[in-house]
């Protein structure tokens, strides 16, 4: 090969270098530890420890009521969609001891991605002087990376553990509505119905917008009309005292009865007569009263 044509070729290899290095180049966001700060709220119904990552958004870790802990990312500009990035520790430098890097997929949408796997290292992490970072793709092939130091984490890092612990058991989701079944011919109380029963106790007490509870009980077809009235008021009573005795206002409650005059499901079968034999407890809340009663609607009680 000539001279000349040789020094072509690879003038042409290094013109075809410099754009694929370019787009592999990495853009990196950091707050300066100058003013880097991790920030603690929370109460009973959530805890999140969160960080701004400067030019780019902010890092949250969020704690709430019978969930896994939930790492997410929010940005300002960045929005993504069916797409992963992996967030994971980075140990510093001096923790020799320590090399291994926990990490967990954050899956997009829009300007958000977050992630509920692997996530209590994170926190822990945090305690330990390590660093989060999370390495992202855009749509366009971009790369990002972001990073959150850990500065002055320790007081904070406490707060979030001791919030974690005065979470409500269950979140407004579950407890708004749930069904109590019982065996055939009884209205005894076991040991799940007071877990659940606990569980909306403390959180009407925590939430002064709850105004209402409704307590309706019924029965599955099996025996005659007039005493599966009576058995179904005897499950509704059961529970409403429960209530009382865990500490709530007897006022709130309101106790209704209905036999087996609404079935949940089919009589014709077992799975659907134990559907059928339960107690619903309603949570109300304020705004939704008001409502009701602005549409013209009253509670139907059986006497």
């Amino acid at each position: 090969m000539k001279p000349s044509a040789h020094k072509l070729i690879c003038m042409l290899f290094v013109y075809l270098a410099i754009p694929n290095s370019a787009s592999a180049a990495v853009t990196h966001y950091q707050t300066p530890l100058e003013q880097a700060k991790w920030s603690f709220n929370g109460n009973v119904f959530y805890c999140q420890l969160q960080h701004k990552i400067q030019g780019f958004g902010q890092l949250t870790l969020k704690a709430l009521p019978g969930e896994a802990l939930k790492l997410q990312l929010d940005t300002d500009w960045l929005s993504l969609k069916n797409t992963q990035s992996q967030a994971q520790v980075i140990p510093s430098s001096w923790q020799i001891d320590n090399p291994s890097r926990h990490s967990t997929q954050l899956w997009w949408l829009g300007r958000s991605a977050s992630s509920q796997e692997n996530i209590n290292p994170f926190l822990e992490a945090l305690d330990q002087g390590q660093s989060w970072q999370v390495n992202i793709t855009s749509d366009n092939g971009a790369s990002y990376q972001i990073q959150a130091n850990p500065v002055n984490t320790k007081k904070v890092v406490n707060q979030f553990r001791h919030c974690r612990q005065a979470l409500l058991p269950k979140p407004f989701s579950y407890v708004r509505r749930i069904d109590f079944q019982f065996d055939s011919g009884s209205s005894q109380l076991n040991a799940d119905h007071d877990q659940d029963l606990n569980a909306i106790v403390r959180y009407v007490l925590a939430d002064n917008s709850i105004k209402e509870i409704l307590v309706d009980g019924h029965a599955d077809a099996v025996g005659e009309h007039l005493a599966n009235l009576v058995l179904s008021k005897e499950r509704a009573d059961e529970v409403a005292s429960r209530l009382v005795e865990l500490g709530l206002s007897s006022k709130m409650i309101q106790v209704r009865n209905h036999g087996a005059r609404a079935p949940k499901a089919s009589n014709n079968n077992d799975k659907g007569r134990l559907y059928n034999r339960r107690v619903t407890v309603r949570l109300v809340k304020a705004s939704t009263r008001v409502a009701q009663t602005a549409a013209g609607e009253k509670p139907h009680v059986t006497q």
